[in-house]
């Protein structure tokens, strides 16, 4: 899945600089397909290293291939071979403590003398345009996931825990050999009108609405994947809403394609839900970008949506302290429209009648 040595060199080419140091683990597993700990990335015009610490050293020189040079060391090795250059390429999206041991490491070898430059947005947008290996992975991805939400349906009952019915479903996916993309939200009745609701001991009742928002992770790729069920029975009121969401979602999919302005397509389902007078109970993005990381480019903003991207549809709507509604799908931008990753069923699930 590793790139080759000359489109790392493209990093470079589009940062304007002759050389970069990459040392968050979403860009190195992206350019090599392989994740190791305290490892960085140097990219030179002479060639692309990676550095590991010993633990790793043998099978990162089997798993990476693609012309990288396999040498022992970390962050500080990568940037003292960068020290010559004159400009030099650096994520600036790094957490606080990451930032302040990198810089140390970059005033020893000198690397501050060179003029640095931000490569985060390069990064993110070579990212955001998945190859075939990486949708493989996605759709596989997705592919336990509808499995999980189909699984877990036999395990809803009267005074199953949020807790409970998370685990579970946890399991059901772990089962597959996948790992998790994130922690699962499951939330009952009140708990739903949380978007990212806290999983409780809250205990399930009768005409309650169950959010579930899972995905999986398979070969370092993610799935995302959101259905909303109801247990027992579901009022004439909140199921005319799901009814909206889901018309809310169908539309919102329907006018996806490449050159598509993201947040044309947020702004027409917020139009749609103001004329069923429920605008403002549509509090967050229509979406976002899904990878290696589960939110990452694109976004619905002002950037034309590319071929290849794979974006969420995620409209929703909450009632603080009663209940709330969201339906997510995963897709893949094409020409023409999207191919929709997710398979499972969203039509109104009524479970335990």
């Amino acid at each position: 899945m590793s790139l080759n040595v000359e489109e790392c060199a493209k990093i470079t080419e589009l940062a304007g600089t002759d050389g970069a140091l990459i040392v968050t683990e979403p860009n190195r597993i992206y350019l090599t397909g392989y994740a190791s700990t305290q490892a960085a990335i140097a990219v030179r015009a002479d060639g692309v290293y990676y550095f590991t610490d010993k633990r790793y050293l043998s099978e990162a020189r089997e798993k990476i291939g693609g012309g990288f040079i396999v040498r022992e060391g970390g962050a500080g090795e990568a940037a003292a071979m960068l020290a010559s250059c004159r400009r030099v390429g650096v994520e600036f999206d790094l957490p606080h403590g990451m930032f302040r041991q990198l810089t140390g490491k970059m005033k020893k070898t000198g690397l501050f003398s060179a003029h640095v430059r931000d490569i985060t947005p390069v990064l993110s947008k070579i990212r955001s345009v998945k190859k075939q290996s990486e949708t493989d992975s996605m759709r596989k991805a997705q592919e336990v996931t509808d499995r999980a939400f189909s699984l877990i349906l036999p395990y809803i009952r009267e005074g199953v825990t949020e807790i409970e019915l998370a685990a579970r479903l946890e399991y059901i996916m772990r089962k597959q050999g996948a790992a998790l993309a994130f922690d699962t939200i499951m939330a009952f009745g009140e708990n739903s009108a949380v978007p990212h609701a806290h999983r409780s001991e809250r205990a399930l009742r009768r005409g309650d609405l169950i959010v579930m928002d899972m995905g999986a992770r398979v070969n370092g790729y993610c799935s995302d994947m959101t259905r909303t069920v109801a247990f027992g029975e579901i009022s004439s009121r909140r199921a005319d809403i799901y009814e909206k969401v889901l018309t809310a979602n169908k539309n919102a999919i329907a006018e996806l394609k490449a050159g598509v302005i993201g947040a044309d397509v947020q702004e027409s389902v917020k139009k749609y839900f103001a004329s069923c007078g429920i605008e403002k109970n549509f509090t967050h993005s229509l979406g976002h970008g899904v990878g290696i990381d589960i939110h990452e480019a694109p976004y619905y903003n002002r950037e034309p949506l590319a071929a290849g991207q794979v974006i969420t549809v995620e409209p929703g709507v909450y009632f603080d302290g009663d209940f709330g509604i969201r339906i997510e799908d995963m897709v893949k931008i094409t020409q023409d429209g999207v191919e929709n990753l997710t398979k499972s069923d969203k039509s109104l699930i009524i479970v335990g009648k």
